[in-house]
């Protein structure tokens, strides 16, 4: 339990598909794998199979990584919480025996995010004053309120983590998305669940205030959903970045928004992607109207 979780690096570019029918007065959401922004198909295929407790990365996926030259540590220990993606699979069963509340690996390549992802049973704010191993530390965790689903099968996963007073939080390099240069170069985003790896699109990143997004937004209806796009593209924020080709999302797609705080002025920095490949399809949805 002493030792730090160790971190995982991966890259790839993939997209998401959204099928919609309706079902009475509510709508039947399906993801999977589907054309990009440019309408360019991209599949990729896993070369390992894909057990209950393990997630592992497909095929192209782990290519694109050995070229990257993400220099993680080699070295191995016995400690179940050190598995790392660059082992082309996050061994869950292990994670749940350092803490039950983990259910998913996040990682964004170009930043040092590559963390554990938690959801407390006992309160929303439990990871903001403990580590991934349930200790009590004032760097706190990477995580997401109960709101949210731990099948990131939501409209809007809001993931919270810390910058740090200093700029060394878990999500301090969060604020690397504000370079233009820096926001058009690094585009994914990688979420590891109990056998499936999603891949996510980042397409917007800006700073706003400091409100819960899961109280502001109903994310359940889909009127909900769109307020929060309608708010995002009117948003007025001069370092605001925004992705080309994604003028189009919509309640319809699945979202991840990334958010910290920036302890000095107050305000809110989020990172949001849109979900581009669900690799073994799991992922859906029903929303009321």
């Amino acid at each position: 339990m002493q030792s730090n979780l160790k971190k995982a690096g991966i890259l790839a570019g993939l997209l998401l598909v959204i099928a919609a029918v309706s079902v009475g007065g509510s709508i039947y959401i399906e993801g999977s794998v589907a054309e990009t922004p440019e309408n360019e198909t991209v599949t990729a295929e896993s070369e390992a199979e894909t057990s209950r407790n393990e997630a592992v990365l497909p095929e192209s996926t782990a290519e694109i990584l050995e070229n990257t030259g993400n220099d993680a540590e080699s070295s191995r220990t016995e400690d179940a919480a050190d598995e790392s993606a660059e082992d082309k699979r996050i061994d869950f069963d292990a994670l749940y025996e350092e803490n039950p509340d983990i259910f998913a690996w996040l990682c964004v390549p170009g930043t040092e995010i590559d963390y554990p992802v938690l959801q407390s049973g006992q309160s929303d704010t439990f990871y903001e004053n403990h580590n991934a191993y349930g200790e009590e530390d004032d760097a706190g965790a990477v995580y997401i309120e109960l709101a949210n689903l731990t099948s990131m099968c939501d409209f809007n996963t809001v993931v919270h983590g810390k910058a740090g007073a200093n700029g060394n939080g878990l999500f301090a390099d969060l604020y690397r998305f504000q370079d233009p240069d820096f926001f058009k170069e690094h585009e994914y985003a990688y979420v590891y669940l109990d056998g499936n790896v999603l891949v996510y699109e980042i397409f917007a990143a800006y700073e706003r205030e400091d409100t819960s997004l899961i109280r502001t937004y109903d994310f359940t209806y889909l009127s909900g959903c769109q307020q929060f796009l309608d708010d995002l593209y009117a948003t007025r924020d001069m370092g605001m970045n925004l992705r080309e080709g994604w003028e189009g999302v919509n309640a319809y797609h699945y979202l991840i928004t990334l958010t910290t705080r920036d302890e000095k002025t107050g305000r809110q920095f989020i990172v949001t992607a849109a979900l581009i490949q669900d690799t073994e399809g799991t992922i859906s949805r029903i929303v009321t109207e």
